[in-house]
């Protein structure tokens, strides 16, 4: 039986495929997963209306996924401007900061 660890022998590529395919889309909500596509294709931060036209999302939906997602510690806000209708900031969002030797290989 092989190991299910991050020890164990990598996955196939097919069955890597059909994970993030076919699995993952089910576990994340599709709107917050076009988010973290859009932000890693982009490399930069981008605010909910940046993009919600990028993701084909309404900007409160947008705006709705970018603060859950910062409450669960997967994005952060870079930066805060005012809305051009004059309700409240609209903030730019970014991942955060990797951990001190997370590229480190293991011995």
């Amino acid at each position: 039986m092989h190991k299910t660890t991050p020890d164990g022998p990598p996955p196939s590529t097919v069955v890597e495929a059909y994970v993030w395919t076919q699995l993952a889309p089910r576990l994340l909500n599709p709107g917050a997963l076009g988010i973290i596509r859009t932000l890693l294709q982009e490399g930069r931060p981008l605010s909910p209306t940046e993009l919600s036209e990028l993701v084909e999302l309404s900007a409160d939906h947008a705006r709705y996924h970018c603060k859950a997602m910062r409450g669960r510690g997967v994005l952060e806000v870079v930066s805060s401007v005012p809305r051009a209708e004059g309700e409240g900031d609209d903030s730019s969002y970014f991942f955060p900061e990797p951990p001190q030797g997370l590229n480190q290989t293991r011995a």
